[in-house]
């Protein structure tokens, strides 16, 4: 079996983009609902990571969908994106705030070059974003590698 990294959709328009670019880098990826319990990510075997996907939803929406809280305890790499980001600081007592404004269109991100998941890219990269909330405070044991 190849080694894989499971894409968890929370409604962002960009899923199959996502996926598509980690195939881009040699690297096998699957696309699932954002309700994947922990149970059935490891059933699937030589799974390495996980990236939550954003999408439209705000944390504090009385439906917003969640992930598995048992995902935060396996010990695999998780990568949010967007409101994947927000709604894994959000679930793990993070503080995160509706913004001023909501943002939609380019915008510069730095990222921590140190850090294995951004080893070998440019410290400045050019992301494309569209959010109402921002993520004000850390978790404890969370580590910011990128910002806005």
């Amino acid at each position: 079996m190849a080694d894989k990294i499971i894409v968890l959709d929370f409604g962002s328009q960009y899923n199959q983009l996502i996926a598509r670019r980690i195939r881009e880098f040699g690297v096998y990826s699957e696309l699932h609902p954002g309700d994947m319990t922990l149970t059935e990510i490891v059933a699937m075997q030589d799974v390495k990571g996980i990236i939550f996907s954003g999408g439209p939803n705000s944390v504090y929406e009385k439906d917003a969908p969640k992930c598995d809280p048992a995902i935060f305890t396996s010990g695999l790499p998780i990568l949010g994106i967007c409101y994947g980001m927000q709604m894994t600081h959000f679930m793990n007592g993070g503080n995160v705030t509706p913004s001023d404004k909501k943002e939609y269109g380019r915008t510069e991100i730095t990222v921590d070059t140190t850090s294995p998941l951004f080893a070998g890219l440019p410290e400045k990269q050019i992301v494309w974003m569209s959010h109402g909330d921002k993520v004000v405070s850390l978790p404890e044991g969370f580590i910011a590698t990128s910002s806005t």
